[in-house]
Parts: structure tokens; sequence; C-alpha cells
């Protein structure tokens, strides 16, 4: 067959087809063949960087790199890895949550596809290194919860497309970068940090910026004005900084869209402005702990979509504005730490939303209304140090959510209503400090089964203390002293197994008479978590057991002192570990201090005057390097003062009169710079006053009078520049009396001096 028009075979122009067919084929396969090896390469190239990332884990907890990211695996399949479709490239890296411990690798910044790095909750330290600039695809960037350090790099900006970036939660220093080439930023949060320094200006041209959290940091000097000029912004968070200067009257006029205003604990100052009304969608505002003045802006009250107002701890004065109660949706209120007057408006008790409600410590009167039944999504109600008087109403019981109720340190009077104690999921009940004259019930416990914290301190409550207590098992403090409680102090108490701290004193409670002992501590063995135990100024009449070598190893103070305690210190109180503070002072006990006392490192306070003592004092005691004060006086201790003492530096209170001390002061004694106060008055102490005493630069109490010091006077007393009150009477001392200590006479209120001279007795009272 041939092709006519050109005299060509039909069988060459079929083999010529082919041959074109099959080049093209070849041609096909190579083009996809080099295209391979190029996607190939360039994912490798992901693949590498990825390698260097899991090569700088020191720690992996759940073991999950090291098993999933192998080299002869597809680098897509990796947990945490996401590739994108059309180059087949990484695009995404997120290893979030996972424990991690190392360091960022500079490789990371050869992903060049990447848009998303989300790194938060791990344990990653070291610097951001600068070779994540090349990541210009990049939109999300998360490395909040770690803890990086250094500065935040400027070369941060040069990342264009970034729209998250968080760094929340790490240990970054220095100054905040400007960032204004970063417009596409919608969220911003450096919370956290120890950033300081001033907020940039040119933050207000990140137009398109919602939330700009910068919280906890140590950040300076006035909010800038920009700031409040982002009309997309929806969360400002300063809070926990030391920001100053006054917010802008016309606060409002282009945040129409802010939701949430967080300045708290600041420096901020001046009035609060009432402009604040024009930021209709707010729902949160967040100003406590500032040091605003002024009143509160009763156009708050057009917040309709408020839900959170915290003011608290400024010097906000006038009264509760009754518009507040037109916040229908108000979930907290805090006013707490003010000067805020008047009564509780009414319409307070209208809004039946309110969960919080704080006005701690303010000059508000009158008495709480029956409407605060009203409240019945209250969890949480503290008006306390006020004024408010009259009774309590019974309608308290009406808050079945109320979880705290804090009355206490106002003038309440009459009896406390029966309904509080069947509120079943109270947690804490804190009437302290009122006159509250009554008895508590004996089915006090019955219906309070989630009760933990009970404080009726200062009431004036009388009778016996209830077994019905015991029901309430989740018990961890109880705090009635200075009440007029009678009869014996529990023994079962010692069933409130959870119980930390138990404050009894200053009531007229004893010991159970069939024993000697104090009984009842130990029932309070069995409370392995108590921290203080506080039962001074009762008539127990008894001998500490040895059991109180029982109590819970957490017990830090044991304040007993005034209890008409008798015998022996038992060497079992050396057991006590965690003791900071032993205050035995005013009984009639006897015997020596137990050398096991300085097994107690942790000692700081040690209260024994007032008893019959005796013996040395114990060279052990130098083994108490925290020792703060130490309190022996009007005891019979005899022998030396240990030399050692002076060498437990943390001294600052020495209280060793009325004893028969004898020989010198140490010398030690004299190097205690930071000594507050020393008193070694009426013992039988010789030698003589060293120049060195005016060491003592912090001293505003010395008495050394009713001694038997001799020789003169040193000058170098007038080097006492915090000393208050000075007394040398009533020794041997001679000759004159330094210029120097007639200087100190204009600041000291009280100085004394006896002396010799001219073996006449000279005597100067100031």
């Amino acid at each position: 067959m041939f092709d006519h028009q050109n005299n060509i075979p039909a069988s060459n122009i079929m083999m010529g087809k082919t041959c074109c067919i099959l080049a093209c084929i070849v041609l096909f396969q190579m083009s996809y063949y080099c295209l391979a090896i190029k996607y190939s390469t360039t994912l490798e190239t992901d693949k590498s960087a990825l390698l260097a990332l899991k090569s700088h884990i020191t720690f992996d907890p759940a073991n999950i790199l090291p098993q999933n990211w192998t080299n002869s695996s597809y680098v897509c399949s990796w947990i945490g890895i996401t590739c994108g479709l059309r180059h087949n490239r990484v695009t995404a890296v997120n290893i979030s949550y996972m424990g991690l411990s190392g360091t960022i690798p500079p490789q990371l910044g050869n992903l060049s596809f990447l848009v998303s790095l989300d790194f938060k909750f791990n344990l990653l330290s070291g610097v951001l290194p600068q070779q994540l600039s090349f990541l210009h695809r990049l939109k999300f960037m998360s490395f909040r919860a770690n803890t990086l350090s250094g500065e935040i790099p400027p070369w941060l900006g040069l990342l264009t497309k970034l729209e998250f970036l968080s760094l929340r939660n790490n240990s970054f220093t220095g100054s905040i970068p400007s960032f204004s080439s970063l417009t596409n930023l919608q969220v911003v949060d450096f919370s956290l940090n120890s950033l300081q320094g001033n907020i940039p200006q040119e933050l207000g041209r990140l137009h398109n910026l919602q939330t700009l959290f910068m919280e906890d940091n140590h950040l300076s000097g006035p909010i800038p004005s920009s700031i409040f000029n982002m009309s997309a912004l929806q969360d400002i968070a300063f809070s926990g900084n030391e920001l100053s200067g006054s917010l802008p009257s016309d606060l409002c006029s282009h945040l129409s869209l802010l939701e949430g205003i967080y300045l708290s604990e600041n420096q901020l100052s001046g009035e609060i402005p009432s402009n604040l009304s024009k930021c209709l969608q707010l729902w949160d505002v967040s100003l406590s702990y500032n040091s605003f003045n002024g009143k509160i802006p009763k156009e708050i009250g057009e917040l309709k979509f408020l839900q959170i107002l915290y003011l608290g701890g400024n010097n906000l004065s006038g009264v509760i504005p009754s518009e507040i109660g037109n916040l229908w949706n108000l979930a907290r209120f805090g006013i707490e730490e003010n000067q805020i007057s008047g009564t509780i408006p009414l319409t307070i008790f209208n809004i039946s939303s309110l969960q919080g409600l704080n006005l701690r410590h303010n000059l508000l009167s009158g008495n709480l209304p029956k409407d605060i039944g009203n409240l019945t999504n209250l969890n949480y109600l503290d008006i306390s140090d006020n004024k408010l008087i009259g009774s309590l109403p019974r309608e308290i019981g009406k808050l079945y959510q109320l979880e705290t109720l804090i009355l206490g340190s106002n003038n309440l009077t009459g009896f406390i209503p029966l309904e509080i104690f069947n509120m079943s999921i109270l947690r804490i009940i804190s009437l302290s400090a009122n006159s509250l004259p009554d008895s508590l019930p004996t089915n006090f416990g019955h219906a309070l089964p989630a009760l933990e914290e009970l404080y009726l301190r200062r009431n004036g409550l009388s009778g016996s203390i209830p077994y019905s207590i015991t029901n309430c098992s989740k018990l961890r403090v109880i705090e009635l002293g200075d009440n007029f409680f009678t009869g014996f102090v529990p023994h079962f108490l010692g069933n409130l197994r959870m119980l930390e701290r138990l404050h009894l004193l200053n009531n007229n409670l004893r010991t159970e008479p069939t024993s000697s002992e104090l009984s009842f501590i130990t029932s309070l063995t069995n409370c392995r978590s108590l921290i203080v135990l506080r039962i001074a100024d009762n008539p127990l009449e008894g001998i500490i057991p040895a059991s109180v070598g029982n109590l819970s190893t957490s017990l830090q103070a044991f304040i007993a002192s005034n209890c008409k305690i008798k015998g022996i210190i038992p060497s079992e109180i050396g057991n006590l570990s965690s003791l900071i503070t032993l205050s035995l002072s005013e009984n009639e006990l006897s015997g020596n201090i137990p050398p096991t006392v300085s097994h107690l490192q942790n000692f700081q306070g040690l209260y024994l005057n007032s008893n019959n003592l005796i013996g040395s004092i114990p060279e052990g005691f130098c083994d108490l390097h925290s020792l703060v004060e130490l309190s022996l006086s009007r005891n019979k201790f005899s022998g030396r003062i240990p030399e050692c003492l002076g060498n437990i530096t943390s001294l600052r209170s020495i209280i060793l009169d009325s004893n028969m001390l004898t020989s010198s002061i140490p010398s030690s004694v004299w190097r205690l710079k930071d000594l507050l106060e020393l008193s070694l008055f009426s013992n039988s102490l010789t030698g003589f006053i060293p120049p060195e005493i005016g060491n003592l630069v912090s001293a505003n109490y010395i008495d050394l009078s009713m001694n038997h010091l001799s020789d003169s006077i040193p000058s170098t007393l007038g080097n006492l520049i915090s000393i208050t009150n000075l007394s040398l009477a009533h020794n041997l001392l001679e000759g004159f009396i330094p210029e120097s200590v007639g200087k100190m006479i204009v600041g000291a209120k009280y100085i004394t001096r006896k002396c010799t001279y001219r073996k006449q007795v000279v005597k100067v009272d100031s």
C-alpha cells in the first residue's frame, strides 16, 4: 500500500507513526522521571530537616519520634506531619503536647512550603534559630508553653504572611520588636515571659489584629494610644505588668468589636472612662489591682453583654451605681479592696445570673437584705471586712449553689441561721469577727458533707464543740479561737483525717480528767496532714504526752502557750521534722530542754519563756541554721551562753533575760549585724561591752541591764543607728558617757545608763 501523494509505502508510514508514539512515550517517561527526581529531592530536603529536628530532641517520653520518624518510612505519613497535595511538600508540623525536650535546629528553615508550625506544650529550650526567617509561607507559629529563652528575634518581621504568633509561657527577655510589617497578624500572644520596656507604638499598624495578649511580663510605661485605634481588636490583655498612666477618655471610640479588656495588676491610674460603655460587645472588663480612682461609672450599666466586671484593689470611692443591676448577664462582680461606701443597691440582688460577688474590704454599711435569696446561681459570696449591721437573713439558705460564704469582720449580730448548716455544697464558711453569740447546733455537720474550711473565731460562741462536726469528713481548717467554748478538747477531732489547721486558742477548753496527759494530742496523730495546731490560752492543765512525736510530719506550728501545761518537754518533740514554730511559753514546764530539739532543722521560732526550765542552753541550738527568734526568758537557765549562737546568721531576736546565766557575752553575738532584738537583762553576766557592739546596726532593742558588766561604755555604741530602746542600767560600768551616745538620744525612745565614775554613781535617763 502506498501513500500516493508522497509515493511512500504504507508500511513505512505505520512504522514512522509507531516510532513517533514510542518517542513521545519515552520523552514523557523521562520528563516524569525528571519531575519525580525533582520532587523526590525537595521532599528529601524536608525529610532531612525533620530528621535534624528529631536528632535535637533529647527526651521523648512517649518515644513517638524514634519509632515513627524513620528513614525507611514516607515522610508525609509521619505523626504530626502534613504534606500539600499540589507540590507534595511538608506544609504543617504539629508536635504539640508531646512533652519533648531539646532544641530547635536551624535546618527547620529549609521547610520552604511550611504554612503551620505548632510546637506548643513541650519542654524545648534554647533560642529561635534565625533560619526560621526563610519560612515565607508561614501563617501559623506557636511555641507556647516551652522553655525558650533569649530575645524575641526581630527577623520574625520577615514572615509577612503570619496570621497567628504565640510565644506564650516561655522565658523570653528583652523588649518587644515593632513587627509593623506583619499586617496580616490576627493573634499575638507574648504572655508569661520576662519581657520589659515599653509596648511599641508601631503595633497600632497591625490593622487586622484581633487578639493582643502580653500578660504577666515586666512591661512598663503607658499603653500606646495607637492600640485604642485598632478597629479589629476583640481582646486586649496586658494584666500583670508594670504599666502606668491613665486610660484615654475616648477609650472605646474606635473599638466597637472589643469583647475583653484585661489590664489588672498594673500601675494604671486616673478615672475609669465612662466611654467604656461605647464598647457594646464587651463581656469581660478586668481593671483590678491598679490605682484607679474616682467613682464607678454608672454608664457601665449599658454593657448588656457584660459577664465579668473586676474593679477590685483600686482607690475607687463613692457608691455602687444602681445601674449595675441592669447587667442581666453579669456572672462575676468584684470591687474588693476599695473605699466604696453606702449600702448595697437592691438592684444587685435582681441579677439572677450572678455567680460570684466580691465586695470585701470596703466601707459598705446597712443590712444584708432578704433579697439576697434571689441570687440562686451564686457560688461565691464575700462581703467581709465592711460595716454591715443587723442579723444574717435566713434567705441565705436559698443559695443552693453557694460554695463559699465569707461575711467575717462586720458588725453582724444575732444568731447564725440554721439554714446555713443545711447548704449541702458549701465548702467554706467564714463568719469570724462578728457578734453572733450562740452555740453550734448538735446536728451541725449532718448536712455539710462538702465543708472544707470553717472560720468562726471571735464571735462570742459558747457551749461545747458538737460531735456532729465529724460528719464533715473533708474539713481541712477549723478556726474556733477567741470564743467561749467550754468542755474538753474533743478526741473525736482525730476522726477528721484531712485536717490541716486546728485553731482553738483563747477559749475555756480543758483536757479530759481521765488522764494527766493532754490525751487529745494522741487522737490528733490520726490527722496525717496537720500543719498548724493552735491551742494556746486554754486551761488545759496536763502533761505533753510522748505521742506528740507521732503528730503529722507535716506539722509546722505547735502553739500551746499559757495552757497551765506541766511536766517536761518530751524528747519525742524532735521527731516533728517539719516544725517551724514551737511556742510553749507561760506554762509550768520543768526540766531541761531535750537535746533532740537540735533535730528540728526547719526551726525558725522557739518560745519557751516564762516556765521553770533549768539546766544550760543546749549547744545543739547552734545546729538550727534557720533559727530566727529564740525566746527563753524568765526561766532558771544557768551556765554560759553558747559561743556558737552567734554563728546562726538568720537570728533576728535573742531573748534570754531573767535567768541565771553567767560568764561573758559571746563575742560571736556582736557579729550578728542583722539582729533586731537582744535582751539579756537580769542575769549574772560579766566582762565588758566590746567595741564590736557597734556592728549591731539593725538592732532596735538592746537590754543588758542588771548584770555585772564592767569597764567603760564603748564609743561605737553611737553606730547603733536603728536603736529605739537601749538599757545598760544596773551594771558596773565606769568612765565617761561617750559623746556618740548623746547623738543617739534624739532618735531613741528610751535610753538608760548607770555607770561608776570617780567612785560616784552617775545615772542618766532619757
